[in-house]
């Protein structure tokens, strides 16, 4: 016998031992499910000892039943209030097919619970988690410090996850070198305006454009600021050594090295920019020219080694050579090319550039 229904609309304890007595996984995987259909369904009337009697039997039996059973189970409970807490959780912190839907729906879960499975599970879990129609403060901390950008990226498109002002902050300073959660934190409702505005600093075009956008208020704010730091730079490059510190450059060259591993172009060109105080606006010019001639200029003038100008232009190659048809530098022609450059002559370069960023273009050509 598969299944046994209650008799008169109530529970069978009966019927419900002698399935018990069978201990093999499929008759306790028969046992279970007779208890989801008939015991559990949407008609029964059970009394609450019944109830508990039922859901005791399932949680002496469930850590021997198939998955596919557990699963299906697993949904019956998630909608379910009279569920004990210690079932869910068991549930909870099983194999992702069945703990999901308890995982997204279940109102059972304490934020400890879902705190617990954040820090114990892995991804699949953690973003199931994301997924729930209210997610406290507490858990977006606790979701936010496993630093995945594929579950910080969940969290963010939740407009119903609750963030602290502590969360909001640590976001927008991760979005520096996290460049996958900039768009979906820069949309949230709850994004302050002054933190927004922060991430100007290191967003692409497009973003800038959006902050600009949403608002519109801070734009000026911005302009002063961007004037005044502009100044700053200047003044501060003129009273700084043409020539690097050996200890800086190698810490530089680290840096970009990473930058680029990380596929990072954005943070790339930014530490570049302020390595070779060249304004970030002409970083594309140099960046992305075809030939590959004012990079080899640039890093001349940063006094950058062969091998670390190599090591830089490889990686850099790579990086721009994903979907893109244009050309890009042969790394052993551009090499010869910077061997033979001066690095006098590289540093007057750039010194022109500094002061009339479009000269970029017209060196190349």
């Amino acid at each position: 016998m598969n299944s046994l229904p209650p008799i008169n609309g109530k529970v069978d304890v009966e019927a419900l031992l002698r399935m018990a007595v069978d201990r093999s996984a499929g008759g306790r995987s028969t046992l279970v499910r007779t208890i989801s259909e008939f015991y559990l369904g949407d008609e029964t009337s059970l009394t609450s000892r019944e109830i508990a009697l039922t859901f005791d039997i399932l949680d002496k039996l469930i850590h021997g039943v198939e998955m596919r059973v557990r699963r299906d189970l697993a949904q019956r409970l998630a909608i379910r209030q009279d569920v004990p807490r210690e079932l869910i959780v068991t549930f909870a912190n099983d194999q992702i097919d069945v703990a999901y839907p308890i995982l997204v729906g279940s109102a059972q879960l304490s934020d400890a619970d879902l705190v617990a499975v954040t820090r114990d599970k892995a991804t699949a879990h953690q973003i199931a988690i994301t997924l729930r129609e209210h997610v406290s403060t507490v858990v977006s901390e606790a979701l936010v410090a496993t630093d995945n950008v594929d579950v910080i990226d969940s969290l963010l498109r939740n407009p119903a996850a609750k963030l602290s002002d502590a969360t909001m902050t640590n976001l927008v300073a991760m979005s520096r070198n996290k460049a996958p959660l900039r768009r979906p934190l820069l949309q949230r409702p709850d994004l302050d305006q002054a933190l927004a505005w922060q991430m100007y600093e290191w967003v692409g075009e497009a973003l800038k454009g959006f902050i600009a956008d949403k608002f519109p208020e801070g734009i000026d704010q911005i302009d002063q600021e961007i004037d005044k730091s502009t100044q700053g730079a200047i003044s501060r490059a003129q009273s700084l050594p043409t020539t690097p510190q050996k200890t800086d450059r190698a810490a530089n060259v680290v840096t970009l090295v990473q930058s680029l591993r990380d596929q990072d172009l954005e943070n790339f060109e930014s530490q570049f920019a302020k390595l070779a105080r060249i304004d970030p606006l002409t970083m594309p010019m140099i960046v992305y020219n075809p030939g590959g001639e004012p990079f080899a200029i640039a890093c001349k003038a940063c006094n950058f080694s062969t091998r670390d100008f190599e090591e830089i232009c490889r990686l850099l190659t790579n990086v721009l050579s994903e979907g893109r048809d244009d050309d890009i530098p042969d790394i052993p022609s551009i090499r010869g090319y910077y061997d033979q450059l001066d690095a006098g002559a590289a540093r007057k370069i750039v010194s022109e550039w500094r002061q009339a960023p479009a000269a970029a273009w017209r060196n190349s050509s």
